[in-house]
This record gives C-alpha cells, sequence and structure tokens, in this order.
C-alpha cells in the first residue's frame, strides 16, 4: 500500500536536483569525529532533508509525519510540485484544514493549474465553506466543457461525490442547477446526485427535466429506469424503456436493458425478440448470443438453444458459459453422462465452483448418494474455506434428487462442523419441513431467530409452515407480518401473507397479496397458491388458465401437478 501511494504522490527526492546522503545505520559514534565548527544548512539542503524524512516516513506507514515534513517543504518552497503532492496527501488523508492550507498554496503557486482548482475546491466543501467554493467549481466546469464534453458538470459532478456529506454535494449540486436549469447536464448530475443521496423523487423530478431539453439523452433515461426499479416501479420503467427504444432503436445499451428488464418480468417472448434484434443489428454480439440461448433453455426449446451455445464455441468466446449452460440442458434432457461431460469442460475460477456444484446434483438424480458424499468431500478437502457453501451445495443437490433424509443428514454434518450457522440452520428447517419434522423446522428457525429476530426469511418461513401445516394460523399471521414490515416487496413474503389469509378465511385480501407475488414473480409455486385461491373463490375459468399457463413453463413443479390431484383438473 505504501509503495503504491508514494508512487501515486510521487514523493522523490530526485523531484527536485541533486542528491541525498542515506545514514549508515553503523556509522560511528560522535566522539570518533574530530570537533568542526556547526554549518548553517542551505534552504536546498533544508528542503532535501525535508522532503527525504517525508519519503522516509511515507514507507514506515507514517503517513501523519510525512505529511507534516511535506507541509514544512510546501511552505519553504515555491515549487509547485511540491504543493502539489503535500496538497494531495492531505486530502487522501481527509486532514481537511491542512488541504485547505495546502491547496491555497499550490493555486497561489500555479493559479492556471486545473488540478489545483478542483483540489482547492475540494477542500473547501470538505471543510463546510460550500458558498467559497461555488466560484472554483463554476471555473471547472468552464475549463472541463471541452474535456467531459457534458457542459463540465461531470467533472464536478466526479468532484463533488467524493464528499461524504452526500447531502451538502447536492447542496452544491443544487445551486449549479439553479444557475444554468436549460442544461440537459445539469440536471441529469443533479439527479445522479440526488439518487447517491437517497433523494429518488428529486432525481426523478430533475431526470424529466432533463429528458424535456434533451430526449435522447441516454444516461438520463437508463438512471431513471434504475430509480424506478428500486421504488418497485417495473411496470413504470418498463414503458419508459420501450418508449426510448423506439426513439432510439440503434442504440444497444437501451435495447439490451430493456431485453434484460423483460426476463426479470417473466416476458420471456418479448425479451428474445429484443435479443434477436439486437443480434441482427450486431452479428458479432457475443452477449445476445448467450442471452438467446439462455431463453431458449428457461423455455425447453434445447435444440434451439443448443445451438446458439455450441455457436459461442465455434467462436472462441464465453466458453465457460457455453459448456456449463450445455451441462444445464443435457441435465434437463436426463442425459446425466454428457452433463458432467460438459460441466467438467468449465474450469475458470467464476464459473468453476458452480459446475463442481451441479455435478454433485446430477449424482444425486442418478441415485448415487455414496458418490454425491465423496464429491463434495473432495470439494471440501481441495477448498476447505467454502466448507459451509458447499454443505449447502450438497444438501441442495440431494433435495434436487429428492433425497431428503440424505440431505438432511448432511446438514447436520455441516452443523456439526459449524455450530449455529445461520445458513446451515434454515436449510436443515426447509428439508425438515419435507420430512415433515415440524419440531426441527420450528426449533431450527426460532434459533436463528434467537440471535438475530429480523431475519426477514426466517420469519417468513416459519409463519408460512405455520400457516400451511399446522391450525396455528394466527400466530403464523403474526410472523408474517413481521416478515412482510422487513421485506415489503419480496415475492415469498407477499405469497405467504396471502396463503395465511386464504387459511384464515378472508379470499379478498388473500388474492389481493396472492396477485402482487405473481406479478413480482411468476413462481410455480405462487402459481399453485393464486390458482387455488380464484377457484375457491369461484373465478374458476381464469384459475384453470393460470395454472395451465404455469404448467407449461414448469412441467415438473409438483406444486402444480398437487393442486390438480387436489381439484380434480
Amino acid at each position: 500500500m505504501n509503495r503504491l501511494l508514494l508512487k501515486v504522490l510521487g514523493l522523490s527526492v530526485l523531484l527536485l536536483g541533486g542528491c541525498a546522503t542515506v545514514v549508515d545505520a553503523q556509522a560511528p559514534a560522535a566522539s570518533e569525529y574530530a570537533i568542526r565548527p556547526a554549518l548553517q544548512p542551505s534552504p536546498r539542503a533544508e528542503l532535501m532533508y525535508q522532503v527525504l524524512l517525508a519519503e522516509l516516513a511515507g514507507k514506515r506507514d507514517r503517513l501523519d509525519v510525512a505529511l507534516t515534513h511535506y507541509r514544512q517543504a510546501a511552505v519553504a518552497s515555491n515549487d509547485p510540485r511540491v504543493a502539489e503532492r503535500a496538497a494531495m496527501l492531505a486530502l487522501i488523508m481527509k486532514d481537511h484544514a491542512a488541504a485547505l492550507d495546502l491547496a491555497r498554496r499550490w493555486q497561489t503557486l500555479d493559479p492556471a493549474s486545473d488540478q489545483a482548482r478542483q483540489a482547492l475546491a475540494l477542500a473547501l466543501l470538505r471543510n463546510g465553506r460550500v458558498d467559497e467554493a461555488a466560484v472554483p467549481l463554476d471555473a471547472i466546469r468552464k475549463a472541463a466543457r471541452a474535456k467531459d464534453k457534458q457542459q463540465g458538470f461531470a467533472t464536478v459532478a466526479s468532484l463533488l461525490n467524493q464528499m461524504d456529506d452526500k447531502q451538502a454535494a447536492l447542496r452544491v449540486m443544487r445551486q449549479l442547477r439553479d444557475r444554468y436549469p436549460r442544461e440537459a447536464f445539469a440536471q441529469y448530475y443533479h439527479a445522479m446526485l440526488a439518487a447517491v443521496a437517497g433523494e429518488r423523487e428529486q432525481a426523478l423530478a430533475s431526470l424529466k427535466e432533463a429528458l424535456a431539453h434533451d430526449p435522447k439523452l441516454i444516461p438520463a433515461h437508463l438512471l431513471r429506469t434504475r430509480i424506478l426499479l428500486d421504488q418497485g416501479e417495473k411496470d413504470a420503467a418498463l414503458a419508459g424503456l420501450a418508449k426510448a427504444v423506439r426513439a432510439m432503436p440503434r442504440d444497444r445499451n437501451l435495447r439490451m436493458d430493456y431485453a434484460r428488464l423483460l426476463v426479470d418480468t417473466g416476458q420471456l417472448d418479448k425479451a428474445r425478440r429484443e435479443f434477436a434484434i439486437l443480434l441482427n443489428q450486431n452479428p458479432k454480439d457475443t452477449d445476445s448470443v448467450y442471452a438467446l440461448g439462455v431463453l431458449a433453455t428457461e423455455t425447453r426449446q434445447f435444440d434451439l438453444a443448443e445451438s446458439y451455445f455450441l455457436d459461442l464455441i465455434k467462436r472462441n468466446t464465453r466458453l465457460a458459459d457455453a459448456y456449463f449452460e450445455l451441462g444445464r440442458i443435457e441435465e434437463q434432457r436426463g442425459d446425466y453422462a454428457k452433463a458432467n461431460e460438459w460441466y467438467e469442460r468449465v474450469t475458470s475460477d467464476d464459473r468453476y465452483l458452480t459446475a463442481q456444484m451441479r455435478m454433485g446434483a446430477v449424482l444425486a438424480k442418478a441415485g448415487d448418494t455414496t458418490a454425491v458424499n465423496q464429491h463434495f468431500d473432495t470439494l471440501r478437502r481441495k477448498d476447505p474455506k467454502n466448507s459451509i457453501n458447499l454443505y449447502l451445495a450438497e444438501a441442495e443437490a440431494l433435495r434436487e434428487g429428492e433425497r431428503y433424509q440424505e440431505a438432511f443428514d448432511t446438514l447436520d454434518r455441516g452443523l456439526a462442523l459449524h455450530a449455529d450457522d445461520k445458513e446451515l440452520l434454515y436449510a436443515r428447517a426447509l428439508v425438515a419441513e419435507r420430512l415433515d419434522r415440524i419440531d426441527v423446522l420450528e426449533r431450527d428457525l426460532r434459533a436463528i431467530l434467537a440471535s438475530d429476530p429480523k431475519n426477514g426469511q426466517a420469519l417468513n418461513a416459519l409463519g408460512y409452515t405455520l400457516a400451511d401445516r399446522t391450525d396455528r394460523h394466527q400466530e403464523a399471521l403474526g410472523y408474517i407480518e413481521q416478515a412482510l414490515a422487513l421485506l415489503p416487496d419480496d415475492a415469498a413474503v407477499l405469497d405467504s401473507m396471502g396463503w395465511v389469509q386464504y387459511r384464515l378465511g378472508d379470499n379478498v385480501k388473500a388474492l389481493q397479496y396472492l396477485r402482487q407475488a405473481y406479478q413480482k414473480n411468476p413462481d410455480a409455486e405462487i402459481a399453485a397458491h393464486l390458482s387455488e385461491v380464484l377457484w375457491a373463490s369461484g373465478q374458476r375459468e381464469e384459475a384453470k388458465k393460470l395454472w395451465r399457463d404455469a404448467l407449461t413453463k414448469t412441467p415438473n413443479s409438483s406444486h402444480l401437478r398437487k393442486l390438480q390431484e387436489r381439484l380434480g383438473w
């Protein structure tokens, strides 16, 4: 770290010219020298001495001492480079008072320097002298217009973003925006800083103004989308992006974000069309090839998906992704040997462990639980720091293969080594439910809540299980209400609230929550719950249509199949 910092600051005696003598640690004692008259050091020698001390202090991790010596050197020298190094070190150390003095010194010595002006503005802002910073900030903006090509507002916003006090930074940017209200970039960067400060409504208002002045300001469209998504307003985000894509059909970033958002909202056919357009516009766009392959896999068009991933291999790009997805395809086809052949070819760090976990899942599906245990034991020996994740992955692999008792035993072994780990406890609780061990589920979830009473997932799991598997519905409602307060936009929690309302006999409230949950995540289990409550409420055509659509997407869903058996569909 020291070397990097010294390199950044450029702390080198050689910059000042001349040379310095390094003192030998084994030099003779003073008594061995003849007595000589004392010499008054020259100003230049004193300056070099201060710089040398600063450098040595920096190398020893004493940056406070380094700053003291560089500060003395800056006062003694008329070289702006010395003042620059001292000011930059003070800014890095966040010594605000020293930074302001040194930045003033730097600008005095080099009044034409943009960097000196920026250092002074930042130092003024950090010292709370916002009004004084307005003049250098506007000068910085004007000087940067040609460089950042955004009227200089990008440079100013970057400077303001370095402030710890985000509200103060926003106030400064608001002053600049109000001075130039017709500048789209002034509105945009005010919106960006407002979003950072958590002021979403201010941000959206400024983005509206920015787009009124420049409807083709693509960063404004993208930022608006992000803010709307953060607020849970997916429909508004989609509508805005769709409008922007129609206005600028050749912009890749807009269309790519639109396509990904369509995927996120479950509109896979529309997403596929957008990715196909992207690929048509640029046949070398391998991201779109990959996305089309994933979408085809999700809709079980395995031959089509395979062709996309083989194309990536032919292009010699995204190989780990292609190998992994081809393994997934063969796994879903039920050809486990081929699946493992593809997974074994994944060697890159970012996909390797996931591929190894899928190999374990394939062994479980093939019914070889001994091999599953051996496989994960080998992985744990090779990678002990990932022991917990690998116990979780082994249990999930066994759970996928419907080997619930073996999964339970695996989590027992994991907890024997990692006592009270919340993730292992949570996973064992879920498997216990499959084994009708509601006592274990309740014990494990309560253990999590004893140390983490605001764990929304644990509260939700406990509440849902009590609603679904017992007659303790009022107690279940209390847990789910707590979970909903903590996770108001979580589809699983909304689903639980809908289900407990149904169990309590309030179908109107149940439908309200279940529709919200399904809109956020068209999951098979949520679809089954919503279909059942629709059927019980007399809305039978809608119930069967919803069930059929969900079954088409996930034909192996146990939730949908059980509902079919129970209602005789």
